[in-house]
């Protein structure tokens, strides 16, 4: 039966209390989800960013080896 029930019966007034109570923790429970999507979808951003990054760091190691292989066939 829960505890609203009951404790309406003796107090009607108790809605007072209840009504925003639950307002607020909803509220607290949507931020914590919210918070969690938003977290998630930050650490796939940094990852992505990390793999594209290490893709164009690896480019460009291989350019510089490629340059270095010219000079010293000039040379």
């Amino acid at each position: 039966m829960g505890i609203v029930r009951p404790v309406m019966e003796i107090y009607p007034e108790a809605w007072i209390f209840f009504v925003p109570f639950i307002l607020v923790t909803t509220f607290a429970v949507v931020n914590l989800v919210v918070g969690l999507i938003v977290n998630s979808m930050q650490d796939a951003h940094a990852q992505e960013s990390n793999a594209a990054t290490e893709d164009y760091r690896v480019a460009v190691l291989r350019r510089l080896e490629a340059i270095e292989v010219k000079l010293d066939q000039k040379d």
